[in-house]
């Protein structure tokens, strides 16, 4: 009866057991999946919790950047306006119509009418035309001492003008006594295919042996596209330039060298000048 009673309790406790299991089973299984839940809730609410900025969505799904809401700095250079240009310089110049209203009075071989041209209505110096114009100018010199004179294309001061004939630098010196101390001696010159070219002063004592005064400097002035150096009076201020077929108004100390200032207008032309000019 013992033995009975003993199997019958082991027999309850199995069947206890065995009805126990899945209800610990579902148990563990609901606690995982609530685990899970509030780790997916953990996640979706992260960034927010974190303190940190959330990152950019593209909510179209494109995944190129943005376009920039600025213009490149490249781009914002490209759009400023570029510097003004200079303004050009105006003179005074002759009114012509043709090259015959350009001679001067008391024209000769090298300034009469076929050495001019009427261009835009403001005369216009070509130089010398032929050697036969120098031989008509300087003849008179050629019969004294010899010297031939031609008329060189590439003249010193931009245009074709009349000059020596020469084998050295030595027959271009104005002197003739190969002098190096004024300003038309010996290294004053070059010869260049056979014709004499000045090149221009050296030196402030060249000016002041030349001119007998110590006023006088070696200065660079500008001529028809070419800059050469020439014995001239410095100026201080335009009062310095003022003479007595020209007033101060006229002219500008630029450099401390004495020049034409940019006229303003027609009428100032004629105030300073005569009828015949025009502001261009």
């Amino acid at each position: 009866m013992k033995k009975v009673l003993f199997l019958l309790t082991l027999l309850l406790v199995f069947v206890v057991s065995c009805g126990d299991s899945p209800a610990s089973g579902q148990e563990s299984s609901d606690t995982s999946a609530e685990e899970t839940d509030s780790a997916e809730s953990a996640d979706d609410t992260a960034p927010a919790d974190s303190g940190e900025p959330a990152e950019p969505t593209d909510q179209t799904g494109d995944t190129e950047p943005a376009e920039p809401s600025e213009t490149p700095d490249a781009d914002k250079e490209s759009e400023e306006p570029s510097p003004e240009e200079p303004a050009t310089e105006k003179f005074c110049q002759y009114v012509c119509t043709t090259a015959s209203d350009c001679v001067p009075a008391g024209a000769n071989a090298i300034t009469d009418a076929d050495n001019y041209k009427c261009e835009d209505g403001k005369c216009v110096y070509l130089g010398c035309l032929s050697d036969d114009e120098c031989d008509e100018i300087y003849g008179s010199v050629t019969a004294a001492n010899g010297k031939v004179y031609r008329c060189n294309k590439n003249g010193a001061y931009g245009y074709p003008e009349c000059t020596l004939t020469c084998s050295t630098a030595a027959d271009c010196d104005l002197y003739g006594q190969g002098t190096s101390q004024y300003a038309y001696d010996l290294d004053n010159y070059k010869c260049e295919g056979g014709l004499c070219v000045f090149t221009g002063c050296n030196s402030d004592a060249e000016c002041e042996a030349t001119m007998s005064s110590s006023d006088y400097k070696c200065m660079p002035q500008e001529y028809t596209g070419k800059t050469l150096k020439i014995c001239n009076l410095p100026c201080k201020s335009a009062a310095d330039c003022a003479n007595s077929v020209y007033p101060e108004e006229f002219y500008e100390c630029r450099n401390s060298l004495c020049v034409a200032k940019s006229c303003e207008s027609d009428e100032w032309c004629k105030k300073y000048m005569t009828d015949d000019y025009v502001c261009k």
